[in-house]
């Protein structure tokens, strides 16, 4: 009868422990597997393991995450979607510093900055809605730029050469560097040496002043050069290319021509007021022989003087002395 009645409790006591505990509740492995796959698929939503496994792990839960499934989709969709605005913030909020510096490379190497500093480029090229890419349209700044160039003349190196050119060509007409890049070099003005110039010759010869010697040599020598002398003479050329008056030398030689054969005779006359000799041979042919370094700056000192107007009528060589001869006996005193 004992036996019995334990039989019975037992049995009691059994059924109310199956019917206490969670019909369907899930292992402690199941729980920790579902918990894992929640946690990485990120809808823990900031619960703890022991809050986790009380929500999740109790009665008729599922050990499967199935049910997770979709949401980590869901929110890998909606990592997707902010991914993509995010993309759109970043196009409304202007280009990253590495894309606008790429965007900045691109027209420094084409040339086409036209002088844009980096911080003026990146608040003007790489603002909201701006393009990574330099626009094509860029490339034309630099006709723009060339244009301006025009606007503002010739530059330095340009008027230089152009200058020579004139110099060589004798159409300066003693217009000194400065006078010259003001009238020839300003805007719009082209970096050749206009033909037309050539007629300023006339006017050279109406005033009767003409060339000074430097020019004419120069343009002498061009002639030369060019083998356009015709067959004349350093003098004839002179007289008919460089605006020289009836009264020029014609003993005097071309600077560039002038050659040394023996000293000239001892003057007997003074010379006359005003004009100007050397005190010593010029440092410029010091590797010469004396004399023929005396010879050299002498003339040198000649057409000098003639630029000058200081000649006072004194020739390079004449009767009783004439400039090469004074200025020979001056130089060996």
């Amino acid at each position: 009868m004992l036996i019995h009645r334990l039989a019975t409790l037992t049995g009691l006591a059994v059924a109310t422990l199956f019917m206490a505990a969670p019909a369907n509740a899930l292992t402690m492995a199941e729980c920790s597997t579902k918990y894992n796959a929640a946690k990485d698929g990120g809808t823990l939503n900031g619960q703890t393991w022991n809050q986790f496994r009380k929500a999740e792990c109790g009665t008729d839960a599922a050990a499967t995450t199935e049910t997770a499934k979709p949401a980590k989709k869901a929110a890998a969709a909606k990592a997707d979607t902010t991914k993509a605005a995010a993309a759109v913030d970043d196009g409304a909020t202007g280009l990253t510093a590495k894309e606008c510096s790429a965007k900045y490379q691109a027209p420094k190497a084409a040339g086409t900055l036209n002088g844009v500093k980096w911080n003026d480029f990146r608040k003007t090229e790489c603002a909201a809605g701006a393009s990574a890419t330099a626009e094509p349209a860029k490339a034309t700044t630099k006709a723009a730029a060339a244009a301006d160039d025009s606007a503002k003349g010739l530059t330095a190196k340009e008027c230089s050469a152009k200058y020579q050119a004139a110099k060589a060509a004798g159409t300066l007409n003693g217009a000194k560097w400065n006078d010259f890049r003001k009238t020839e070099c300003a805007a719009g003005a082209s970096a050749a040496v206009q033909p037309a110039k050539a007629t300023t010759k006339a006017a050279a010869d109406s005033s009767g002043k003409g060339l000074s010697m430097a020019d004419c040599s120069a343009k002498y020598q061009a002639a030369k050069s060019a083998n356009t002398l015709g067959g004349k003479k350093w003098n004839d050329f002179r007289k008919a290319e460089c605006g020289a008056g009836a009264d020029d030398d014609d003993t005097v030689p071309a600077p560039s021509e002038a050659t040394y054969t023996s000293e000239p005779e001892k003057p007997s006359v003074a010379a006359p007021k005003g004009v100007k000799f050397p005190t010593a041979i010029s440092k410029k042919y010091a590797s010469e022989t004396p004399a023929k370094g005396r010879m050299h700056t002498c003339l040198e000192l000649y057409y000098a003087n003639k630029d000058a107007n200081t000649l006072n009528g004194l020739r390079w060589i004449q009767k009783g002395g004439g400039f090469y001869s004074l200025c020979n006996a001056k130089l060996k005193s």
